[in-house]
């Protein structure tokens, strides 16, 4: 018997093993197209990183001629007499402007082991065990941008810039904890200065909330880091409660894909992705009723812009600098803002900000929204100043007058300032620069000294622009003309074909595999199914959307949304190369388990933390290994196929916990709320079982549990 049993063992094994190969062998054309597109893509940003570098390298090579631009030089004295008044107060700024951003980072609250992270990067004994001899070149300082308690003690400056931390051999180890931090969510580096709209707009759980010019997704991060910080993913009613979303947009399709890429980080259900041109953003109804539109209850508008703010980051615009950047983008950026305030709700607010210092592209701008839009009051520039009481940042009123200035026409490196509309040179250069330019009578009317304008030397940032504006009341939506609408000068990449990329709901399109899924995981019925959707017409990947992105995912009816992606990915189709009724076809994904975990009865296997520890370290157990006899023989009977290994405080009894009644399944959930840890998904084989979670999720948990050798192996 014992010899038959290591028969039909061993031929499980060889199976498993002849089906591995092919499985292997099959993904070899997978697995080279994603190597050629990883390489593609890390010789882009090598190319760019280099180009950067190169420039940092020129500067420093020629200072005297490339820390200069007389134009910008001249061309800012003029506009900002009242911030710097002496030359020696200007070139504080010019100063600040040649020097590299130092690396800046947040923690993110919604992830549960943010505590746990902040306390090793606050250690210093830790810190030191990553650096070694050179601890003393690392200084981490706290660094609130706001004095809004949810954003208290979560923004901290390491004392280097970027490209060093990431070029130093010395601090090898140390740039891998971060990096590790910022792949599995736990931390975001971002600038300081752009972090601070989403801090001062103050979002809760259930706000529709749009960002028109989203990518790369770091502010999108922000509102979905406010929105989930609470979310209790063990109380199978607080699905109920999602009813807000994070829409992020950008007119851009690599751009878009590139940040769901990044927003996949944060596994969170209320974010969809989309990619329209912001001025030209679709409008959706609530109804049929065509005065039925939806509109949002916060909206970021970050506008594309000249970026002469950020000359610490990009140091080529100290060569390119040229005020026909700043007229050339003024349309485009009350265009954008213009929608946004269309598609704003009475008593909503609208955040519009830029990175360049430039009156045109920030007070200009607003001077015009407000007078197209608030003769009546039905729009209120808010003075959000006391959000940085006692803070490390310091904001500066907007101006009530500036300077048109252009280009001379026989000397570039010299400006002439336009005084007027009835100016001659505004007539040669009436095609690029609008009236709205002009700061105009009516100006002291909006309470313009209530925009916020950041300057680098104050604060050790990038300069910054940033306006909140509220809609005390309703007026007639203005329907753009489409034919007078600037559009950015931006080659698309070719899209996948539009019937693949189409929107399913998954329960309605796919009955069958959904039952299949319900079946095979003893998913209870109270499961949200409906919120089930898929972008495949093959059903290959299903994610799991909140409620809000659900209803919003409804009111597309006509389908004017370009869909990149939405929710959280949580099923995933497995390759099946013969008629095996006993095969998984679809496999539980990290990133959605949390959602699906409460309702989820079947091939879910309760461990203590030495065990789970043990397999996140190995990677791989043989079930022959396995110390705990009664795991092992569930798992040696149970069929091939996704698993999920839970980590509790105290293990159940042998038949403690049944689903069979309203109550029995009431007190398995009060068991996982008062035990569980963690959990992650594993596949089980025939000898066999293997962890199935990708590198993020992995460095994350091997942070968390202290396992040894992560930032000393070849990762």
């Amino acid at each position: 018997m014992e010899d038959n049993d290591k028969l039909i063992g061993k031929k499980r094994e060889n199976e498993e093993n002849k089906q591995k190969e092919e499985e292997k062998e099959t993904q070899n054309d997978v697995q080279k197209k994603k190597k050629e597109k990883k390489s593609k893509k890390k010789e882009r940003k090598e190319k760019n990183e280099k180009k950067n570098e190169m420039a940092w390298q020129k500067i420093a090579q020629q200072q005297d001629k490339q820390w200069k631009n007389e134009k910008f030089e001249y061309y800012y004295t003029n506009q900002f007499t009242q911030f710097f008044p002496t030359r020696e107060k200007f070139e504080e700024l010019l100063s600040k402007l040649r020097e590299k951003l130092p690396c800046v980072f947040r923690i993110s609250k919604a992830h549960p082991f943010h505590e746990g992270y902040k306390k090793m990067l606050l250690d210093d004994s830790y810190i030191k065990s990553l650096l070694g001899d050179q601890a003393n070149l690392i200084k981490i300082e706290l660094k609130n941008l706001t004095s809004f308690k949810e954003w208290i003690n979560l923004v901290y400056n390491i004392n280097i810039n970027r490209m060093e931390l990431k070029k130093n051999d010395l601090l090898k180890n140390f740039h891998k904890f971060i990096q590790f931090g910022v792949d599995g969510g736990v931390i975001s580096r971002q600038e300081a200065v752009s972090m601070i709209p989403p801090m001062l707009m103050q979002t809760s759980a259930t706000d529709k909330i749009l960002d028109m010019c989203a990518a790369p997704g770091s502010k999108t991060a922000q509102f979905l880091e406010t929105v989930y910080e609470n979310y209790n993913f063990l109380d199978k009613k607080q699905y109920l409660k999602d009813t807000g979303f994070v829409l992020a947009n950008d007119n851009n399709h690599q751009r878009a894909y590139m940040m769901v890429h990044q927003l996949k980080r944060l596994n969170t259900a209320g974010m969809m992705v989309v990619c329209h041109d912001a001025q030209l953003f679709p409008t959706l109804y609530n109804s049929n009723a065509r005065n039925d539109k939806l509109f949002f209850d916060k909206i970021l508008a970050d506008v594309p812009c000249s970026s002469d703010a950020v000359m610490r980051k990009l140091p080529i615009k100290w060569k390119k600098w040229s005020t026909k950047e700043g007229y050339s983008l003024h349309k485009l950026q009350i265009q954008i803002l213009k929608k946004g305030i269309n598609l704003l709700k009475e008593g909503g607010v609208i955040s519009y900000s830029t990175c360049s210092l430039n009156p045109i592209e920030d007070e200009a701008v607003v001077a015009e929204i407000m007078r197209t839009y608030s003769q009546n009051g039905e729009l209120e520039i808010l003075d959000v100043k006391y959000g940085f009481k006692d803070t490390d940042i310091i904001p500066h009123p907007g101006l009530k007058d500036w300077k048109v200035m252009i280009e001379d026409k026989n000397d570039k490196n010299k400006l002439n300032i336009i005084k007027d509309i009835n100016d001659p040179l505004y007539l040669e250069n009436k095609s690029l620069i609008s009236p709205s330019c002009f700061p105009q009578d009516d100006i002291k009317n909006y309470g313009l000294e209530k925009c916020n304008r950041f300057f680098p030397n104050d604060s050790d940032t990038s300069g910054f622009f940033i306006t909140l504006i509220k809609k005390v009341k309703n007026f007639k939506n203005e329907e753009i003309d489409k034919n007078k609408i600037v559009k950015p000068n931006i080659p698309e990449p070719q899209r996948k074909n539009e019937e693949e990329r189409a929107f399913r709901f998954a329960q309605e399109k796919f009955p069958d595999k959904i039952n299949w899924i319900k079946n095979y995981y003893g998913i209870e019925d109270e499961f949200p199914f409906g919120q089930l959707v898929t972008f495949s017409n093959i059903c290959k990947k299903i994610n799991f959307a909140s409620l809000g992105v659900v209803n919003l995912l409804k009111l597309d009816k006509e389908q004017k949304l370009n869909i990149e992606n939405a929710g959280v990915k949580l099923f995933k189709a497995n390759k099946q190369k013969n008629e095996n009724a006993e095969f998984c076809l679809y496999r539980v994904c990290q990133d959605g388990l949390m959602y699906l975990l409460p309702f989820m009865h079947k091939r879910i296997y309760f461990v203590e933390e030495k065990f789970f520890t043990e397999i996140l370290s190995k990677k791989e157990i043989k079930h022959e290994d396995i110390s705990d006899e009664d795991l092992k023989n569930k798992l040696k009977e149970d069929k091939p196929g996704c698993i999920v290994i839970v980590n509790v405080k105290t293990k159940p009894k042998e038949n403690e916990i049944k689903f069979e009644t309203e109550n029995e399944r009431l007190e398995y959930n009060n068991y996982l709320k008062n035990n569980f840890i963690d959990a992650f998904c594993c596949h089980n084989a025939a000898t066999r079982i293997t962890t199935m979670i990708n590198k993020e999720h992995q460095h994350i948990f091997e942070l968390k549990y202290k396992i040894e050798n992560i930032l000393n192996d070849k990762t």
